[in-house]
């Protein structure tokens, strides 16, 4: 029920639009819905019957006009000092109480000066008129103001107040229609929530047949209940057709279509929206919903609707600022007009055009944020903050200062604390949700406020006060999904479900904790929440892109739905037709690509995955990561392998892309790659860092170069240097963690050897935090390190993990200790019982479990446990059969499990295994570094055993020409072709072999041990 500008005389109900910055509202003067009053009436400039008897021509009205359209009369722009004084000659002071309320609501300034809600007031009972129409503005204004939450001589205007002055001006349309906002706003009256079934009686008792439809309307969209019962959408259909308010129908019945809503059991199409705006000669909501459609990738007639097709309908509605918010989401999504990227600088200029100074601010800000250039250069904070004061927008300067606050962005060279954010906030509704959520962001990132950490408690409270359901629910979420307490007890899953209101809203947020509950293997109602119960709530909810990305989920972490593997063809068919669903599947078929998994039985190549991106600035930048992965990986790209240099041309010249350029030479000076024939210097790296402004990415990538004894300026990076730099970016955590690898490599600080005590000091009070403590602990558990002068012992590591619910780390905990011999709870562990602590998880760890039997299998043969082997052996190869839809990594450990079987001369299914069994076995693998160094390894074991390869002996130069297939000069190249040179014997060829899954980030490996 927003829109509404204040009106003397009866109005009809405004429609509110979708809350989309493409579909809102336009007032005929350029301004924006949201920049005028959200209650009660239209245009507050345009009140023919209440100003004055000054004959025609009113000259008042001619400067009023020009005044709002910022048209010059004789070279001059019209002051709104001028405007007033041209109502002199009124009866009555009506006009320019109007005059000054819109200047108020607008927040305009007059003569310099804000016009107070008392000074609107204060004119319009100076000359009051003889009807008393006075009083109905009056009334109507200090409504807006209640809702506003704005002050009257100093004290905050209660509905109460609004409905007495209502009903002493006798306005009992207006009455009810105030009624409703409290409805919808939750405001109370004399202490008790307005029902929407006392809003519904109201209306009926005024036989306001047409307000009656708007408000079960948003009934409807909210999911409010009358007399008990969900407003259906087929309902508000009939109720605009009896009040005959076919404008009305036609939007809700695109609302419909958007929201992917069905209308006598049918979904709404595009085509049957276009042909209701068409016959009530609605152009400009024509154009936003082909906007709109354009925007999602929809079709119109069986054809994709253009950006240019969308500017054509804007223009021919004259619809000025729409163009320009249209222009706004094609540059930001990356689309193109007339065959060119709508650039920042035209979506600035079309603005200017329009006037939309509010809009202009909003825009800049989204380039702050974004990192988007203005006339060559990046827009500043600064800057955004200077744009919002000089147009009054209060609300929006907290927001952005929050941002700043919560992203670390500089305003006036120094950090913005969390206590400055919320000053910045005012005394309205609006506001008091702002703090909260900025309290809330505080409380999870363990940020303080007044000097003491924000407890989950004090969010609560706060939501509460303002009743803010969705966001309580929301909240309470993040507490049991991150283990933070409530009341000083754990948040459950299924208190947490009791929480989330009976709305659209509400339902889709329960869905979606649902989905976090199955993923992560939380129990609600006492049992484990399955895939096949979230895929029915989220088809339930409509919602077909969280449908498809949770499937995605599925199929990457192996969960079943209906019992069986999903397969990634299944994936890619269920997502939508929209621009969101074709970049889905393009970010899907780049993990396929990456992981070896096959879509309609074939390998996805790099060079398939490039065609599905978008041919947008976001597309180009999608391409260019994925083509650093490959080329980091190994993979290799229309046959041949890619070069860090090529692959650096082909990021974008924007602030996105320099920040990929200079990550991708960090990892290339990490692993030795030459760029154009040369090394990657460490201040190559250090100096595009700092061109980006990236002081987080410096930092770490200072903190690799310690810990590898890598020089930069000649000189060894120390590691204090490394924590000035990390307290520099008030990177709290990544301190902490810098600090733990310092204690167990022992590397000291400040000359001292940094103790666990601490480290676990350091580590910050969050979700986070708790869980880089607990990881702490078991590490000196298996090391033997002391924690408080006494040893963590394996059960107080294993309690922390299941305290904080992270069983994965738990089941990883558990095969360290079996590797290591320690005894937990006074036993050792044997094999099942870690492979079932893992098969308590949801999905597949095939892969996890794997590793852990080939280190096991290691281990017994070092001890001539030949029989024990041997049942390693074959249960790893019997767990990786079992998987129905294998990626690389599973086919990788698979030609590891045949190597082993040939170098210690077990066997695989009762059949020996041969070195050309294994042989072939890589041969079936992708070309990838991590599968040349099997090559490596299997070309080394021959070379030293002296065996042949059918019938020809292996010769050190074929060992060495292998490594061709690695980066001539990388680390990897120089690292195994020393260990070959030293005349490495036969013994360490498995050590070695096995080192990649001890030290490489591999995909699915979540630990430092290979887990």
């Amino acid at each position: 029920m927003q829109g509404f500008i204040l009106k003397a005389t009866a109005s009809t109900y405004s429609h509110r639009r979708p809350t989309d910055r493409v579909g809102q509202q336009v007032g005929s003067r350029g301004v924006p819905n949201r920049c005028r009053s959200t209650f009660n009436g239209k245009r507050v400039s345009n009140h023919q019957s209440h100003r004055g008897t000054a004959p025609p021509p009113d000259e008042g009205k001619y400067l009023e006009d020009a005044f709002w359209k910022k048209k010059s009369l004789s070279g001059r722009q019209i002051t709104s000092t001028e405007v007033l004084r041209s109502f002199g000659n009124d009866r009555t002071s009506l006009r320019s109480g109007f005059f000054l309320q819109k200047l108020c609501l607008q927040n305009i300034l007059h003569d310099n000066k804000k016009v107070t809600p008392d000074q609107v007031i204060q004119e319009f009972n100076r000359e009051p008129d003889w009807h008393n129409k006075y009083k109905l503005a009056i009334a109507r204004f200090e409504a807006e103001c209640c809702l506003r939450g704005w002050t009257l001589h100093g004290q905050q205007v209660t509905p109460e107040a609004v409905v007495r002055h209502y009903q002493a001006a006798k306005a009992i349309l207006e009455l009810e229609r105030f009624k409703a906002e409290c409805c919808l706003r939750g405001l109370l009256l004399n202490g008790q929530q307005v029902t929407p079934d006392i809003v519904v009686k109201g209306y009926q008792a005024a036989n306001a047949t047409l307000e009656l439809a708007r408000f079960k309307e948003q009934c409807c969209l909210r999911g409010l209940l009358l007399s008990g019962q969900r407003v259906t959408p087929d309902a508000v259909v009939k109720d605009y057709q009896v009040a005959r308010a076919t404008l009305e129908l036609a939007r809700f019945k695109a609302d419909c279509c958007l929201r992917s809503w069905l209308l006598d059991g049918q979904q709404v199409t595009p085509d049957a929206v276009v042909k209701d705006f068409q016959a009530v000669g609605a152009t400009l909501e024509l154009a936003r919903f082909k906007a709109e459609c354009c925007l999602r990738s929809w079709l119109l007639k069986g054809q994709q609707v253009t950006p240019d097709a969308v500017v054509k309908d804007f223009q021919v509605a004259k619809a000025t600022l729409e163009l320009a918010r249209f222009k706004e989401q094609c540059c930001l999504k990356g689309l193109t007009l007339n065959g060119q990227q709508v650039t920042p600088d035209a979506v600035v200029k079309d603005f200017q055009t329009a006037g939309a100074t509010l809009e202009l601010a909003r825009f800049k800000e989204e380039c702050c944020l974004r990192g988007l250039a203005l006339n060559g250069q990046r827009v500043s904070p600064d800057e955004v903050v200077k744009d919002y004061h000089a147009v009054k927008a209060t609300l929006e300067l907290a927001h952005f200062t929050a941002e700043c606050c919560l992203r670390g962005l500089l305003l006036n060279d120094q950090q913005v604390t969390p206590d400055e954010a919320v000053k910045g906030f005012p005394d309205s509704p609006e506001g008091k949700l702002g703090v909260a959520r900025v309290k809330e962001q505080c409380c999870l990132k363990g940020l303080a406020l007044n000097g003491q950490r924000v407890s989950p408690d004090e969010v609560v409270k706060d939501y509460q006060a303002i009743k803010a359901t969705l966001e309580l629910a929301r909240l309470k979420a993040e507490c049991c999904l991150r283990s933070l307490t409530l009341n000083g007890q754990q948040v459950t899953p299924d208190a947490v479900y009791k929480d989330f209101p009976d709305s659209p809203e509400g339902k889709l947020g329960l869905v979606r904790f649902k989905e976090e509950c199955c993923l992560r293997g939380l129990a609600l109602n006492g049992q484990r929440v399955s895939p096949d119960e979230v895929v029915k709530d989220f088809q339930a909810a409509n919602a077909k892109l969280e449908l498809a990305r949770f499937i995605e989920e599925c199929c990457l972490r192996g969960l079943l739905l209906n019992g069986q593997q999903v397969s990634p063809d299944a994936v890619v068919k269920g997502f939508p037709d929209s621009s969101e669903g074709k970049l889905g599947i393009a970010r899907f078929k780049q993990q396929c690509c990456l992981r070896g998994l096959a879509l309609n039985g074939h390998r996805v190549t790099p060079e398939a995955v490039v065609k599905d991106f978008p041919d947008s600035s976001q597309g180009e930048l999608g391409i260019a990561h994925f083509k650093a992965e490959c080329c980091l990986r190994g993979l290799l790209w229309n046959g041949l392998q890619l070069t860090p240099g090529a692959v650096g041309k082909d990021f974008p010249d924007s602030p996105e892309g320099k920040l990929g350029v200079a990550r991708f030479k960090g990892e290339c000076c990490l692993r030795g790659l030459r760029w154009n024939g040369k090394q990657v210097t460490p201040e190559d790296v250090v100096k595009d860092f700092q061109a980006t402004k990236a002081t987080l990415e410096l930092a770490r990538f200072k903190e690799e170069c310690c810990l590898r004894g890598l020089s930069l300026n000649s000189q060894q990076v120390t590691p204090d240097s490394v924590i000035q730099d990390f307290q520099a970016a008030k990177a709290i955590l990544d301190l902490a963690r810098f600090k733990e690898k310092c204690c167990l490599r022992g590397l000291s600080l400040n000359g001292q050897l940094v103790t666990p005590e601490v480290v676990v000091k350091d580590f910050p009070d969050s979700p986070e935090g708790k869980l880089g403590i607990a990881r702490f602990k078991a590490e000196c558990c298996l090391r033997g390190l002391a924690l408080n002068d006494q040893q963590v012992t394996p059960d107080a590591v294993v309690k922390d993990y299941e305290r904080g619910g992270w069983l994965l780390e738990r089941a990883i905990f558990y095969a360290l200790l079996a590797l290591h011999g320690r005894e937990l709870n006074g036993n050792y562990l044997d094999n099942q019982t870690v492979l079932a602590a893992f098969n308590q998880l949801p999905g597949d760890h095939s892969s996890r479990q794997t590793r852990y039997l080939i280190q096991r299998l290691k281990q017994s043969q070092q001890y001539d446990e030949i029989n024990e082997g041997q049942d390693r052996l074959q249960e790893a190869w019997q767990i990786l059969n079992r998987v129905s839809i294998k990626d690389d990594e599973q086919h990788r450990l698979q030609c590891i499990l045949k190597f082993m079987a040939m170098h210690y001369e077990l066997s695989i299914d009762h059949y020996k295994v041969s070195v050309v069994q294994v042989l072939q076995s890589i041969k079936t693998l992708r070309r990838s570094f991590h599968n040349s160094r099997l090559y490596f390894f299997l070309l080394a074991h021959c070379y030293i055993t002296r065996q042949s390869i059918d019938g020809r002996k292996i010769h050190k130069d074929q060992v060495m020409q292998s490594l061709q297939r690695f980066p001539e000069g990388s680390k990897l190249q120089h690292a195994l072709g020393f260990w070959f040179e030293q005349g490495s014997c036969e013994a360490n060829i498995m050590d070695e072999l096995l080192f990649e899954l001890e030290n490489t980030a591999a995909p699915g490996i979540d630990s430092a041990h290979g887990y």
